[in-house]
Parts: structure tokens; C-alpha cells; sequence
């Protein structure tokens, strides 16, 4: 599942790295809360619905900043604000085939950003935060590395950018040095 980061009227999205520095439950959320009907925010496991009564997801977890919204397809942070109390649980002003056409959007719009900066002599880090090398070469399916055991073929999919917008690929040094050891036998 993908983290989003966009903006849908007044959601805010945040960033994957942002999110996943802010992950931790707010004080007082239990963790493991079901959320019920007489809560005045959702909590941990919770069902949001949409403004047709269609569910959108359910709460992954809450920071002060969001509550992350799990869509089954990618993690969602909402401002908590954007979720409201209803007869039938928790709501959100929206509709499902908004919510899901925010999410396509903001995915392309994503992508387009990271392969914007995918240009030879870009620095890439894995995802352990390591050096990995430096952009070679990309096209329209792979990424060319050129790392300090030789030149690397990634899939363009594999690429992301933090939140400072260092390029970072879903691979760690260890993973990377293990696949190139084994492919060179």
C-alpha cells in the first residue's frame, strides 16, 4: 500500500516520510479500539464512511496531525477535523469515487514528481537511509545506477522522494549488495 501526499479541498495530505515520523497513536488513542458509536473521534480500527453511507476505510491510526484512513488500496492521512460524528458512526464529507479519484490523482501526480528528478547524476539513498549510488540513466521502465560495485538496473516503479525530496529507492544497501553479489555468480 502507498502513503499519499495531497490535497483535497480541506483535506491535507501529508507526506510518506512526514507520516511515517508522525505514526505514532496520539495520547489517550488506544491502539487497539474498535471505535464505537458513542465516541466523539474515531479511534484505532474504526469505519469511516462517506457522505453516502459507503464505507471508505478504516482507521490504520491517529497522530495529532491525521488520522490515517486505510482505503485497502493506499494509507490516506486526513486532518482529524475532516471526519465528523454521525447516527451511523464516522463520516467524512466526501464521496467514495471522490476519495478514490483524489487518490489516483495524487498517485500520477507522484509519480511525475519522482520521475521529474530521476536525471543522471542524482544521488539515491535505499531505504535504510545508505547511499546506494548515482542516477545513470532512466527511461520509460528502469532506472540506471551506477553504484560503487558497478552499473545497476532498477524498475522505475521501485523509486520514491522523501519529504526533504531526496530520491530514495524501495531497496535497502544490504538488499542491493546481496542482488548484484547473486546476479554476478
Amino acid at each position: 500500500m502507498r502513503t499519499l501526499a495531497l490535497t483535497i479541498g480541506s483535506l491535507m495530505m501529508v507526506p510518506a516520510a512526514a507520516l511515517a515520523q508522525q505514526a505514532q497513536p496520539a495520547p489517550g488513542a488506544a491502539a487497539t479500539a474498535t471505535g464505537s458509536a458513542t465516541a466523539t473521534a474515531p479511534t484505532v480500527g474504526a469505519t469511516i464512511y462517506d457522505s453516502a453511507g459507503v464505507a471508505l476505510g478504516t482507521v490504520a491510526s491517529i497522530t495529532p496531525q491525521a488520522v490515517i484512513l486505510n482505503t485497502g488500496t493506499a494509507q490516506v492521512p486526513v486532518p482529524p477535523a475532516s471526519i465528523g460524528k454521525t447516527d451511523k458512526g464516522f463520516a467524512m464529507a466526501m464521496t467514495k469515487a471522490d476519495l478514490d479519484a483524489a487518490v489516483a490523482s495524487s498517485q500520477a501526480q507522484a509519480q511525475a514528481a519522482v520521475k521529474s528528478k530521476l536525471t543522471p547524476g542524482t544521488s539515491v539513498t535505499g531505504l535504510n537511509g545508505a547511499t546506494l549510488g548515482t542516477i545513470k540513466a532512466a527511461d520509460a521502465q528502469f532506472v540506471t545506477l551506477t553504484t560503487a560495485k558497478g552499473d545497476v538496473k532498477l524498475p522505475i516503479a521501485g523509486f520514491s522522494a522523501d519529504a526533504s525530496g531526496k530520491i530514495v529507492a524501495g531497496i535497502t544497501a544490504d538488499q542491493l549488495a546481496a542482488a548484484t553479489t547473486g546476479a554476478a555468480k
